[in-house]
């Protein structure tokens, strides 16, 4: 049923995309290849059609329309109907069906909303992606309608206008939706579902670390060095434990990086050149006296030397770190978002701009440098922890991010419930290739 599907809809938006609906005769179709990914998106424009007179009826008719489930003969999806209720304004929900239930946040979900004194329709609200922070919300602007887009709970699109009228989009196509305004949204990313291939790879090594983390011990300035040894980063000196010892969230962050770099190399990281010191590249004339005191830039010029270091590694190419931009794993660019030099962006929108760097550039980890003005005399920006960062589509094109920080795995709902205020640096580690963190020292 999938293949049958995925061929109507592609079909189905072929013909709404060339062909003029209702009139619109001045409407010009966009280049139809970015596309041919609207299978991303559920119809269920065939019952919103079925119940087009419902949906326009007096609001005492609607208030008393039972709850159905109706099954759309062109793709087979099942759809459910229902009418919900607040102070203010009533909601016909048009819900389709994802394993055996029908959720509200479900891709291609519409919510119409009107008033519950007159009647009159306010919006018209469509999940594109199976995610209560993905959709977008249509307005009435006279004879025309706008457009404002979410992704991930962050707006991305304001007010963008649709040459048609809030009521005409109540029955049509969201491919239609799509085609109106191709010209100015990124649907391809908006819609992405992710490269498979690439994907996987995320998963895998996300497993292998879910298997061994638990193995793992925590301890303060902890980390292997170049031979395996569990040390503390400030000195070097075996932990008291030197069989079983732990990690700190540096140390961490530089285990799974040794995970992709032993392999290549036959060694771990060495911590002395991960605490290397890049004054010409961050910081400042306040910050500068305070170097040996606070060391405020530690997490950010520890999470560049691992990416830097590993980078060197892939490439095969023999390099001084000294001759080696360290910005060069930087995530600099993203869409929807500016980055600040040193600071990153703000972890509040973290999912958003990691979903929007997957889609550019799959198959990466990124280690994230977590930062704020921290301190009193003086106040200075402090990089003060690391967390490791994998984000993935699954095999139904959710998008996921897995958080791994200091030996656990959280969510990134918890990141930013801990740190709403702070800002996050990021770097990318090239997933490619093997994959072996290690259950225990290194040294033979």
């Amino acid at each position: 049923m999938a293949r049958h599907f995925l061929f109507n809809t592609v079909i189905l938006f072929l013909i709404t995309a060339v062909c003029p609906l209702w009139g619109e005769n001045s409407y010009t179709a966009p280049d139809l290849s970015s596309f041919f990914i609207i299978h991303a998106v559920e119809e269920n424009y065939e019952y919103r059609q079925r119940l087009k007179s419902l949906i326009t009826a007096p609001k005492e008719e609607v208030l008393k329309a039972p709850s159905r489930i109706f099954t759309q003969s062109l793709t087979g999806q099942r759809v459910k109907f229902r009418v919900e209720t607040s102070a203010n304004s009533f909601y016909l929900l048009f819900l389709n069906e994802k394993n055996r239930v029908f959720p509200i946040a479900g891709r291609g979900n519409y919510i119409i909303k009107r008033g519950l004194e007159k009647g009159e329709f306010k919006q018209i609200k469509i999940f594109y992606r199976n995610d209560p922070g993905s959709f977008i919300r249509i307005f009435p602007a006279g004879e025309r309608s706008e457009m404002d887009v979410f992704l991930f709970g962050k707006p991305v699109y304001n007010k963008t206008i649709l040459p048609l009228p809030l009521e005409t989009f109540l029955t049509l196509p969201f491919s239609r939706v799509i085609a109106l305004s191709g010209s100015v949204l990124k649907w391809p990313l908006l819609l992405c579902r992710g490269e498979r291939e690439l994907d996987r790879r995320i998963e895998d090594i996300l497993s292998l670390l879910r298997a061994r983390m638990p193995f793992l011990e925590d301890t303060d300035d902890g980390a292997q060095d170049s031979e395996g040894r569990f040390v503390l980063i400030k000195d070097g000196i075996e932990q008291e434990d030197a069989v079983n010892g732990g990690f700190n969230c540096s140390g961490f962050a530089k285990w799974i990086t040794d995970g992709f770099y032993y392999p290549l190399t036959g060694s771990c990281l060495d911590i002395e050149e991960l605490k290397v010191k890049h004054l010409d590249f961050r910081g400042n004339r306040w910050s500068l006296p305070y170097e040996e005191e606070r060391d405020p830039y530690f997490g950010l010029d520890w999470s560049r030397n691992l990416a830097v270091n590993l980078l060197m590694a892939q490439s095969g190419v023999e390099e001084q770190q000294s001759q080696v931009d360290p910005e060069r794993a930087d995530l600099r660019q993203v869409d929807f978002f500016t980055y600040i030099e040193d600071v990153g962006y703000p972890v509040a929108n973290l999912e958003t701009l990691l979903f929007t760097a997957a889609f550019r550039n799959p198959g990466f980890v990124y280690l994230g440098s977590i930062n704020s003005e921290y301190g009193k005399e003086p106040r200075l920006r402090q990089h003060f922890h690391i967390v490791v960062l994998l984000p993935y589509f699954t095999a139904n094109g959710d998008f996921r991010i897995a958080v791994m920080e200091r030996n656990t795995e959280n969510s990134t709902a918890s990141l930013i419930m801990r740190y709403p205020a702070d800002f996050i640096h990021l770097v990318r580690l090239d997933a490619r290739g093997v994959f072996q963190p290690s259950l225990e020292g290194m040294v033979e």
